[in-house]
């Protein structure tokens, strides 16, 4: 069974490492952006993830409902701190492809 908790906090955890990575200079924009996306995705994450650990979604399904909340990783602070588009753009994506890794190792 999935521990809902743990995998939100290894999000979350996953964030932080994202925005070093990625956005250097911008840390603790990156960070808060990261955040508020997870936030804002949360409810439908819980719901998602406790049917594909049950079985009732397949992988392919979680994928496809996760990228669809690409749109809400708006990124403001990153943008209003100048931070080029293509770059945001990747730190984007690579928090969708964090929620998508940390499912598929977690269920």
């Amino acid at each position: 069974m999935l521990n809902f908790d743990a995998f939100f906090k290894e999000l979350k955890k996953g964030a932080v490492e994202i925005a070093k990575e990625q956005a250097r200079d911008f840390v603790k924009e990156a960070t808060s952006d990261g955040n508020e996306f997870l936030d804002d995705v949360k409810a439908d994450l819980r719901k998602w993830t406790k049917q594909l650990a049950e079985g009732k979604l397949s992988k392919k399904d979680f994928e496809f409902l996760v990228m669809g909340k690409k749109d809400l990783a708006k990124m403001e602070a990153l943008k209003q701190a100048g931070l080029a588009a293509i770059r945001v753009e990747q730190i984007r994506t690579a928090m969708i492809d964090l929620v998508i890794t940390c499912a598929g190792k977690m269920v």
